[in-house]
């Protein structure tokens, strides 16, 4: 008989590139974690209101309503979720340099799996 495994935190994955979404989401579920998936903002903070997650993954490089729009309802509303904030991104070093001090931890996009894995498994057990 197969030992139950134990079951990893829930995640969110906001991220608009549907590539990317696929490729973070297989890794992480690979890995044991349940994951959500949303393209934007807005869906991932109404999320916020209606699951407890082990920690947002946030890429700040979207068109529009992205992770900036999740950190600053977050900062206002809920800032006892920042320290479970990975940001996953390709961002410019000047708005990195703006919004790291707050989150949990950063993950430059391209990335290796390993390091992501070993990021999100660090903010998921640091509460």
């Amino acid at each position: 008989m197969l030992p139950l495994l134990k079951r990893k935190a829930r995640l969110l994955l906001l991220d608009d590139d549907p590539a990317m979404q696929r490729l973070i989401s297989a890794l992480l579920r690979r890995a044991g974690y349940r994951v959500d998936v949303v393209s934007a903002g807005t869906p991932a903070i109404e999320k916020l209101g209606k699951v407890e997650y082990g920690a947002l993954l946030l890429d700040l490089m979207t068109p529009t309503d992205g992770g900036m729009t999740v950190i600053r309802h977050l900062k206002k509303n809920r800032p006892e979720l920042l320290r479970r904030v990975l940001l996953v991104t390709a961002s410019p070093e000047s708005l990195l340099k703006s919004v790291a001090p707050d989150v949990a931890a950063v993950v430059q996009k391209p990335f290796e799996a390993d390091e992501l894995l070993k990021t999100v498994e660090r903010v998921v057990t640091q509460r």
